[in-house]
């Protein structure tokens, strides 16, 4: 067999089909790389998704176990109370009974439970610590002083700081924000609304509102609403 001695490929035949080769490499890299973003975009939302739904039901089984237990006050002078209604309510911090236990489930005993909102690397947190209710005098503890609070003078509880613990849980994480209200009920000068801090010493609130904000980066910027109702607000001591 004879070889012509023309056969083969020209130097432009070879410029031609690097370059192609180069173009489809390229369009192959750019598909992958798209598709690795919005496999990271997907699985981030995914993420999110999870941590607020587990969010939620935190907070709706451990504010929908709350208990009205009344707590013994350490002796703070002639106009503080001596029992009161446990419960510790503010914008970023709240303090109650519950039957409810993050660790051991619903049959674990009477908890209390604190809520403390607290800076983070990316935004902020929101921390969870949780105690065996020993008695009413224990719990009394952590009530550091009494305030007349309003013209009427009714009394207000000062509650000492929440602090991280080696065992604090984290129920949300990297949020722009997390603040706490809490409902009043009717009455005969005003209507129920949502307040941002709790005064009542021989009431609970009717229910608790935690609005979560995620960061203004995260893949979703919409506010999450939890609303969950108490079930009993007050008990004879």
């Amino acid at each position: 067999m004879r070889i012509k001695p023309n056969a083969g490929l020209t130097l432009l035949e070879v410029l031609v089909a690097v370059s192609l080769l180069s173009l489809l490499s390229v369009a192959i890299l750019t598909a992958l790389r798209t598709g690795a973003m919005a496999w990271e975009k997907t699985n981030t939302n995914l993420m999110l998704d999870r941590r607020i739904a587990s969010a939620n039901a935190i907070f709706h089984a451990e504010l929908e176990g709350i208990f009205p237990a009344w707590a013994q006050a350490r002796p703070a002078g002639p106009n503080a109370p001596s029992t009161f209604l446990f419960f510790q309510g503010q914008p970023e911090s709240m303090r109650f009974v519950t039957s409810y236990s993050l660790e051991a489930g619903p049959r674990a005993g009477l908890r209390l439970v604190e809520l403390q909102v607290t800076p983070a690397e990316r935004g902020k947190r929101v921390l969870l610590n949780e105690l065996p209710f020993e008695s009413p005098r224990a719990a009394g503890r952590v009530v550091t002083g009494v305030l007349n609070d309003g013209p009427e003078g009714r009394p207000r509880l000062v509650f000492a700081p929440i602090l991280a613990q080696p065992t604090s849980f984290v129920i949300a994480d990297e949020l722009e924000g997390c603040t706490f209200f809490y409902l009043t009920e009717d009455s005969l000068n005003e209507r129920a609304r949502f307040v941002p801090v709790w005064t009542r010493i021989d009431r609970l609130p009717a229910a608790v509102s935690v609005q979560l904000i995620p960061r203004r980066d995260s893949a979703r910027l919409r506010a999450v609403s939890v609303v969950v109702p108490i079930r009993s607000t007050m008990l004879s001591p």
